[in-house]
Order: structure tokens, then C-alpha cells, then sequence
């Protein structure tokens, strides 16, 4: 009778445990993703502040790096499906 307490308390700590960690991962790409967005937000307003006409290319480059974010995406995707025989 012990021992069934003792397994169940040892698989309830694991279960907590594990939920834990993936709330801490969750936590820390929600951070990182924050950080991408503000890193983006001060390049668009250093750009806005020397280009404020938007002349030229210079206006758009964080949307380009975007586009370039997602070419580059789905060229891994691609190659993840070879190789998986999708």
C-alpha cells in the first residue's frame, strides 16, 4: 500500500515538474519573441527618423527582412519534407 502511494506521489511530482518547465519554455520564447518585435520596432523608427519622406528602399527593410524570414522558412520546410519522403 506504501509503495502505490509513494509511485503515484513520484508520478504526480513528475507530471508537475515537467508542466513547469514547459511554462518556463513558453515563457522564454514569449520573451525572445518580444525582443525580435521591440528590435524591429527601433530599426523602423531609426529608419523613420532618417528617411522620414521614405525615399528610396531604405524605408521597407525590416518588412524585406521579413519576407526574406519567411522565404528562408519555407526553403527549410521543403527540405525537411525530402528528407522525411513527404
Amino acid at each position: 500500500m506504501k509503495t502505490r502511494i509513494l509511485i503515484s506521489l513520484f508520478a504526480l511530482f513528475l507530471i508537475t515538474a515537467n508542466t513547469v518547465m514547459a511554462q518556463s519554455d513558453q515563457n522564454i520564447r514569449q520573451k525572445n519573441l518580444q525582443k525580435r518585435e521591440n528590435v524591429n520596432q527601433n530599426r523602423q523608427e531609426r529608419i523613420e527618423k532618417r528617411n522620414p519622406n521614405g525615399y528610396g528602399r531604405v524605408d521597407n527593410r525590416v518588412e524585406r527582412r521579413g519576407d526574406r524570414i519567411d522565404r528562408k522558412q519555407t526553403r527549410t520546410d521543403r527540405r525537411v519534407k525530402r528528407r522525411r519522403g513527404e
